[in-house]
């Protein structure tokens, strides 16, 4: 059971399928070439994170304050945007940034959105491998690949 409304469901679904070509267009348009790697662990441990990891997370912010102004973010990288609403959007620009280093496909950006800190939808969304994933609830998910939809 989702805790949308089927109009609300068919706005965030818009607009993350909107993103998730637009994530991938910006990859292939302005992140396709050289990175700098730091280390987010001061001492012992190894947590890489990339120019891309941060242009990704400042460009999604852009794209959900121009559609949701008053939702709350929290990114993994420039931490949260406080807000008195109860949708909080929930931001890894790079899943699997090791992965993004080394040259391996398989990284991805993760969005969700919370309603009262409950998860209603989430993206996974896969550049290299132009595919995304997204779902409504724990019983509704659809990757979308070549432009087709599937269940």
């Amino acid at each position: 059971m989702s805790l949308l409304n089927l109009k609300e469901c068919k706005l965030y679904a818009d607009f993350l399928n909107k993103l998730a070509k637009d994530l991938t267009k910006y990859y292939y348009s302005k992140l396709n070439g050289t990175f700098k790697v730091s280390n987010k662990i001061k001492g012992k441990g190894y947590d890489p994170v990339t120019t891309s990891d941060r242009a990704f997370e400042k460009f999604i912010r852009l794209k959900i304050k121009e559609r949701f102004p008053k939702h709350q973010i929290i990114g993994e990288e420039f931490g949260i945007k406080k807000s008195l609403s109860d949708y909080t959007w929930v931001i890894d620009p790079i899943d699997g940034t090791r992965s993004y280093v080394i040259g391996n496909p398989t990284w991805s950006n993760l969005i969700s959105l919370n309603f009262k800190g409950n998860p209603i939808i989430g993206l996974a969304n896969f550049p290299i491998l132009k595919k995304y994933y997204l779902n409504f609830s724990t019983n509704k998910a659809y990757i979308f690949q070549n432009g087709k939809k599937k269940n």
